[in-house]
């Protein structure tokens, strides 16, 4: 007996944790450990993604610079973020968040943020 494809939407984490790009990366960082999450989704006034901000930014961040108090999420996010769909299927997004990306988030067509999907969340589908 075949069944339908798990959709991203009925995983996806949707509480989600953002920033703006002119906040200041320390702002961001405690927001992601108060959170007790590895990635801090960077939104518009309207909700919609700009970029993202993981552990690797953190990572890359102190790497090449001399991370300060000033130092803007903006200067160190992530642009070329691949998203996901609401309805995509999960076995078709198995391949990108294994191994490539820990966190895809889940976008409107237009934009808007209104998930995320990591490998915690793949995790409770097989513990539930």
């Amino acid at each position: 007996m075949e069944t339908d494809p798990l959709p991203v939407d009925r995983i996806m984490s949707t509480d989600l944790v953002t920033t703006a790009a002119d906040a200041t990366v320390a702002a961001a960082a405690n927001r992601m450990l108060d959170a007790g999450v590895g990635a801090i989704l960077v939104v518009d006034d309207a909700g919609r993604l700009e970029g993202l901000l993981t552990g690797r930014d953190f990572v890359r961040l102190v790497r090449e610079n001399e991370p300060h108090d000033e130092t803007l999420v903006a200067d160190c996010m992530t642009t070329d973020v691949v998203t996901v769909s609401p309805a995509d299927p999960l076995d078709d997004l198995t391949d990108l968040i294994d191994g490539t990306y820990s966190h895809l988030p889940v976008t409107e067509g237009d934009g808007t943020a209104i998930g995320m999907l990591s490998t915690t969340d793949l995790t409770g589908t097989i513990a539930h």
